[in-house]
């Protein structure tokens, strides 16, 4: 209760002279690449997309990329306890291998597992971060049934700059990172390293080491040419304490240790004023361990033996790609691409396939009466080894009324997604035969998408109410084997789904230096058996951000509505877990102070869940409890 005092004394007596606020410097429009795979204001996007910027993560002291997206309308996140611990993502109630992300267009899916685990990507050199709400197939193919989130890296420009932070918090949490960034001639350049480390929350076994570089250069070889390369590292080290949830006892070795890998080469260039290509080449590679030594008599009734389990998996995405746009005159944007992908794993439970694709899309882009009626309509073949070809179409489209600031949108997409490795080659296991089936199909949907977005008192306000409809067929799901004694599995094509949900979100700048943005997602479904595990029918968020000067104060409000589970330990089943309303609060604090070689010196700190709320977003799973940081932050350069 005193560390909360203290945080809330040391946060919030503070001069807020609201009259005497400074007004903040204007920026420029975001702009959306995503939607299109060409720069594209956001006002002129036809589709769903929200964009966290680099003031956004800025306001919320966020370390990790998971920590931003709990805001983003219409997205779950759910982890499975601490720091380090399994984050996955779901979108519109989504399956969590049914969001494609990206990390500078470079795919980072797991290729056994079809998700993204985001408990490990940090906000390290990050730009800003796009999400695609559905209708993703036409552009980027498997995986993009319920979206796609594209994490963007800084480019490095201007004089050079460097930056260093230290912080701590309880739970013995600390955190370094440091950032270069700059340009030298014709060369960009932006790096960035860290080190998070925490002993965790829970008895035993919950500590988190996480090792991350990045890296982007940017070679203007000619006034219309220009070469890229980026590559990101991550090395990990986790304790799995909740490893034995199912036998309501924690686990006191099981570990997790892992490294990614990412590298990319791109190479763009202006034919013409109106027409331009790029060609680019990506490698994105995981290797995980998985070590436990298992007590037997906790499976078993049997005298105790303890045996080591060690498990491996390396997993890779080979990608090349050919992209090329050509403009006519202002109304007319045509892009055509073409991309070769080779999926692979290899691991200690005996899978090593790969499995290759080759793809080609083409979209059209056009602008009327004088740039108020957009439209935007594509098509995409892939190739696939494992099922053969998939077609996937879409349009989209949105009139702007600059009068009345207000954009009325509607779209129409089909999308799929590939069985993974493990679907199809997963082999036999604990006596019971393959749960791998070479012959799936892929899973496939389509959806329906219409909203408005309006603009109000001289764009103080900004409103938007989103429907969508989507339904996906050919579900791949483990299946009883007829007639087998053991009662084993094997994946199948069954089932279908159907969801239907309203996104409505606002922004209104309350005061010149006073913002409250919010909103709220319903979710309806029919499924199978009628649940849908870990996805609310009701989740919401607020935030309110205060500026003075140097000083900025965040407090957000994440709500999350009852929700479908399975419980964790025996008696097994299905269970409904109860909602819950976590609050979160940031600060920092430009000092005026002058010294020199140093830009600014910043302190900062944030608490999370800030009035130590007991729940768990997985059964059985505890969240985290309150946690604190305090750290400060440099800037140096001329």
């Amino acid at each position: 209760m005193k560390v909360r005092l203290l945080f809330l004394c040391s946060f919030l007596l503070l001069p807020m002279d609201l009259r005497g606020a400074e007004v903040p410097e204007p920026t420029l429009p975001p702009v959306f690449v995503t939607s299109t795979r060409t720069e594209t204001p956001l006002q002129q996007v036809t589709t769903s997309a929200s964009v966290v910027t680099t003031k956004d993560i800025q306001d919320q002291q966020a370390e990790l990329v998971l920590e931003t997206l709990r805001r983003v309308p219409g997205v779950d996140v759910v982890q499975s306890g601490s720091n380090g611990t399994n984050a996955t993502i779901f979108i519109r109630g989504s399956e969590s291998d049914h969001v494609l992300v990206l990390v500078d267009g470079v795919e980072v899916n797991s290729t056994t597992l079809g998700a993204f685990n985001f408990a490990h990507l940090t906000t390290d050199n990050i730009e800003r971060i796009e999400v695609l709400r559905g209708a993703g197939g036409t552009l980027y193919g498997s995986q993009a049934i319920g979206g796609v989130i594209n994490i963007i890296t800084k480019k490095g420009q201007g004089p050079l700059e460097a930056g260093l932070s230290l912080e701590g918090g309880n739970g013995w949490t600390n955190r370094q990172a440091l950032t270069l960034k700059g340009a030298a001639g014709n060369l960009g350049y932006s790096f960035s390293g860290s080190h998070l480390a925490s002993q965790g929350f829970r008895s035993v076994n919950d500590d988190y080491r996480n090792l991350a570089s990045s890296g982007r250069l940017d070679y203007q070889a000619t006034e219309d040419a220009k070469l890229t390369g980026i590559f990101q590292f991550i090395k990990t080290n986790v304790g799995l304490f909740n490893n034995n949830n199912f036998a309501s006892q924690p686990d006191p070795n099981a570990r997790e240790a892992g490294t990614q890998y990412l590298a990319k080469g791109e190479w763009q260039q202006k034919i013409l004023p109106n027409w331009d290509y790029r060609i680019s080449g990506s490698m994105f590679k995981e290797h995980f361990t998985d070590t436990d030594d298992v007590d037997s008599c906790v499976f078993f009734d049997s005298p105790c033996d303890f045996s080591r389990t060690h498990d491996i998996f390396r997993t890779r995405i080979d990608t090349g790609e050919l992209q090329t746009n050509y403009r006519f005159k202002d109304w007319s944007t045509t892009t055509f691409g073409s991309q070769y992908q080779r999926r692979s794993a290899d691991t200690s439970g005996g899978i090593d396939k790969a499995i290759r694709n080759l793809s080609y899309y083409l979209q059209e882009q056009l602008q009327f009466l004088d740039e108020r009626l957009i439209t935007v309509s594509g098509i995409r073949l892939d190739d696939n080894q494992s099922f053969g070809t998939a077609w996937t179409p879409s349009f989209s489209t949105a009139y702007l009324f600059r009068e009345t600031g207000t954009k009325i949108k509607a779209g129409y997409a089909k999308g799929f997604k590939a069985p993974t490795l493990n679907d199809l080659f997963f082999p036999p296991a604990f006596g019971c035969p393959a749960f791998g089936n070479p012959n799936l199909k892929p899973e496939r949907s389509w959806e329906l998408n219409t909203g408005v977005e309006q603009d109000l008192l001289t764009e103080r306000v900004k409103v938007g109410v989103t429907y969508f409809h989507r339904e996906v067929k050919d579900l791949i799901e483990g299946q009883p084997i007829p007639g087998d004694p053991l009662g084993c599995f094997r994946a199948q094509n069954v089932g279908t789904a159907r969801f239907d949900g309203v996104e409505w979100d606002m922004s209104i700048k309350l005061l010149t230096s006073l913002d409250l943005k919010a909103n709220y997602t319903y979710l309806d479904w029919d499924t199978a058996d009628g649940r849908l595990p870990r996805r609310s029918r009701n989740r919401g968020n607020v935030t309110l951000n205060y500026v003075h000067e140097k000083w900025n104060v965040n407090l957000s409000a994440n709500l999350v509505g009852r929700r479908d589970d399975f419980r964790a330990a025996s008696p097994f089943g299905d269970i409904t877990k109860p909602g819950y309303a976590i609050f979160n609060l940031a600060s920092y604090y430009t000092l005026p102070w002058r010294v020199p070689a140093v830009k600014d010196l910043t302190l900062f700190g944030r608490v999370e869940n800030l009035f130590n709320r007991k729940y768990e977003e997985i059964d059985g799973f505890r969240a985290r409890p309150l946690n604190f940081s305090i750290g400060v932050r440099s800037t140096f350069g001329s």
